[in-house]
């Protein structure tokens, strides 16, 4: 017989497909198994493939123990679309001709489960281990992370103390400027005491022009000297009594201008002096706190960032470490699993070449069959003899590395 799939365009799904999967017991117990999950109400999974099986539809009906029929997943053969059912059952006539240790695929499915299980098994705890180590240097990073923070926020709060420290100074400097508008005031005492001083003197030359204007009325009254004597006396009396008031009060006012001048220059001297002391000796502290300050926390930082980079460096050489064995494990599978796919593709060309080699001697055997007057018809101990030549060179094909 000859038969021909539909879906051509997917050779690689039906490669994959041409595998069947693992046989688990009889064929009557996996269909009983399903039966009783589906008329139980429970999941159900197809007796053939293992997919899981829709529920029983609320009306009732037919339990089935395989998947419905779907030409797009196996394809044709003839007219009969090929289904799980249809599989089972070939599967099963194979198994009662050749007995249930012969494999119906290119590579014993069943040993490379076996194997792959045993893979995973060896490989859940590496990436459990991967994944614990990702995490506790993840849980490093995240600390040596905060403890920066830490330390650049103790960096900005000494920059802020400089800040402070800064605006101290430019206050001290602002009390300097007030020092000088208080000896600006000073001076303009003084200028109001100098205009005094002029006041003073234009009192004095008021008080001349009075003395000549007597003296010019004495004249006038040359007549009446005799009488005028007293007021004349009186009134040079009160001329040099003027006179001697005018030259106490010029004096006095010329004394305290310069006492003035003099207290201005040493009040000025020493605020000057004391100010800049102040705020020299006052700079020079907060300079030095500020300096001891700085280089306390520059010192635990730079002392933090090295015990963090020490310890990150030796996670990480642990990590590394605990890494190297686990790559030359992955390294012996990975070599493992392309000797079985080596071997699996080997014995893949030898059972295609076994079928070429049986499809001749079917063709041969036939056209001899058909041809009585050239060749006499092929018993079927000839047949045999060269199924076992075909299967014997095939054994020597399997064994030849």
């Amino acid at each position: 017989m000859t038969g021909q799939h539909t879906d051509s365009s997917e050779a690689t799904a039906e490669d994959t497909r041409r595998i069947p999967p693992a046989r688990r017991g009889s064929r009557d117990e996996r269909r009983e198994a399903t039966v009783r999950a589906l008329a139980a109400g429970e999941q159900a999974y197809c007796a053939y493939c293992g997919s899981p099986l829709p529920p029983l539809p609320p009306k009732g009906g037919r339990p089935t123990a395989y998947c419905p029929a779907d030409a797009d997943r196996y394809g044709t053969w003839g007219a009969k679309t090929i289904t799980c059912a249809m599989l089972d059952e070939h599967r099963e006539i194979w198994v009662t001709v050749y007995g249930a240790d012969q494999p119906m695929t290119e590579l014993d499915v069943h040993a490379l489960d076996e194997r792959l299980t045993a893979a995973r098994t060896v490989l859940d705890p590496v990436r459990a281990e991967l994944t614990a180590l990702h995490n506790h240097v993840t849980g490093e990073l995240a600390a040596a992370l905060s403890a920066r923070r830490v330390a650049e926020e103790q960096r900005d709060g000494a920059v802020a103390a400089a800040e402070a420290a800064r605006a101290e100074r430019d206050h001290a400097a602002a009390e300097a400027e007030r020092a000088r508008e208080q000896a600006a005031d000073a001076r303009e005492r003084q200028s109001a005491a100098e205009k005094q001083a002029g006041e003073a003197l234009a009192e004095r030359d008021q008080a001349l022009a009075a003395r000549d204007a007597a003296n010019r009325e004495a004249e006038a009254a040359h007549a009446d000297r005799q009488r005028a004597l007293d007021q004349a006396a009186a009134a040079q009396q009160r001329i040099a009594e003027l006179q001697d008031t005018l030259a106490g009060e010029r004096a006095a006012a010329l004394e305290r201008l310069d006492q003035l001048r003099r207290d201005e220059e040493q009040a000025r001297v020493e605020l000057r002096t004391t100010l800049t002391e102040q705020w020299e000796q006052r700079l020079a502290t907060q300079a030095e706190q500020f300096t001891r300050r700085q280089h306390e926390i520059q010192t635990v930082a730079d002392q933090r960032i090295t015990d963090l980079t020490e310890q990150l460096t030796r996670s990480t050489e642990h990590y590394a470490a605990s890494l190297a064995p686990l790559h030359d494990q992955l390294a012996t599978l990975r070599r493992e699993v392309a000797e079985r796919s080596s071997a699996a593709a080997n014995a893949a060309d030898q059972l295609a070449q076994l079928r070429h080699d049986l499809g001749r001697l079917i063709d041969t055997a036939t056209a001899e069959g058909t041809d009585p007057t050239t060749h006499p018809a092929t018993d079927d101990g000839a047949l045999r003899q060269r199924l076992r030549a075909l299967l014997d060179a095939g054994a020597e094909r399997s064994d030849t590395p």
